[in-house]
């Protein structure tokens, strides 16, 4: 179960609750690392080295475009780099998606304060 306020106001649609992803894990980093260690142990050995530079370029070529789509979308930015939570305490960030006309998503960051409560004595 994740956490989603539906909150249907005039501005505010929905907020989700989300955690970003430690850097080596993240969709737009792990998967290329894997990528680009194939093609230096399989593909540069295998073949001449200007064939092998061009499979490179198109490797390369796609990881700049998930580059540029975590930029141009929000939604395909929290897929690549955040994971959803279902628990308030372990969100470090909300995706606020706004009600129809009101806005564009945004990621924002969410902090979290602790309530001191006067006269407690412990």
């Amino acid at each position: 179960m994740v956490l989603r306020f539906n909150v249907g106001g005039k501005v505010v649609d929905r907020v989700d609750l989300i955690r970003k992803k430690k850097w080596p894990w993240r969709l737009d980093v792990l998967p290329f690392a894997v990528l680009y260690a194939i093609w230096m142990v399989t593909i540069v050995p295998s073949i001449d080295i200007v064939d092998a530079l061009i499979v490179l370029g198109g490797l390369v070529s796609i990881h700049v475009l998930t580059l540029l789509f975590t930029a141009w979308s929000i939604d395909f930015k929290c897929f690549v780099q955040y994971s959803k939570v279902n628990d308030i305490y372990a969100a470090d960030s909300c995706k606020v998606t706004p009600a129809k006309f009101s806005g564009s998503k945004e990621v924002v960051p969410l902090h979290i304060r602790q309530q001191v409560v006067e006269g407690l004595t412990t």
